[in-house]
């Protein structure tokens, strides 16, 4: 008789327990791995208007127009202005060719970087530009401001576009909110992605900032471009 009480019992558990199965309907099995949702959860950059930790620069430079809120208070004004230097041209480029001087060109339809000495190639990189709606500053510009990594954050809490992205790495920007910067939330290189900027793997971000700046030792603040390493930076279709 005990038998059978036990495995009444036991076939009603089974039934309640494994046939119900909006007993675990509040914690779901994921459709899809979690490092892809979050990766597609975490939109390209920058958002227009963002506040992504930006140094303070001088009044009057006419090239940069960034936040004037985020550099600490005790750093001197002299410290944070950058050198004044000739606004780039085409005819800029021919000459930085004719010189071998480092520049770099930036193809938007190829979706390609390219690290130049003169007119030879030193290196070549896949990367995502700006989407249709975002798109990525055409023109001649030159770095003018860098960062080992920052904290990129902005958009909109109330409109669901906040975000807030930690320890983005070797950031270079070379017109306003525009910079060539590691990405790691997304691998669809070859592709546009971005708000503006040009989205690099971290290596080949890094790469690009070593060779633009063969000096850097490590600093940790943030590093206005100065003479030679103020590379220019052709932007085209």
């Amino acid at each position: 008789m005990r038998k059978v009480v036990v495995t009444l019992f036991v076939g009603i558990f089974l039934a309640v327990g494994f046939g119900n199965t909006s007993l675990y309907a509040a914690d779901p099995a994921p459709s899809r791995p979690v490092d892809v949702i979050t990766a597609v959860s975490l939109p390209p950059l920058p958002f227009s208007k963002a506040s992504m930790d930006l140094p303070r620069f001088h009044k009057d430079d006419p090239d940069v127009k960034l936040s004037q809120e985020s550099l600490p208070v005790e750093e001197p004004e002299e410290a944070t202005t950058p050198e004044k230097l000739p606004t780039p041209t085409e005819a800029s480029v021919e000459e930085a060719k004719a010189a071998g001087a480092k520049w770099i060109e930036v193809n938007l339809t190829k979706q390609k970087t390219y690290a130049w000495e003169g007119d030879q190639l030193a290196k070549e990189f896949v990367i995502s530009s700006g989407l249709p709606g975002t798109p990525t500053v055409e023109g001649i510009f030159r770095i003018r401001v860098r960062t080992r990594s920052q904290t990129m954050s902005g958009g909109d809490r109330a409109a669901g576009t906040y975000y807030s992205l930690p320890n983005v790495e070797w950031v270079q920007y070379f017109y306003e909110d525009y910079s060539f910067h590691g990405t790691y939330w997304h691998n669809n290189f070859g592709n546009p992605m971005s708000h503006g900027c040009v989205n690099m793997t971290n290596e080949d971000a890094e790469w690009l900032f070593r060779w633009a700046m063969p000096e850097y030792a490590e600093e940790t603040n943030w590093m206005h471009a100065e003479g030679g390493n103020a590379l220019l930076v052709s932007v085209h279709e």
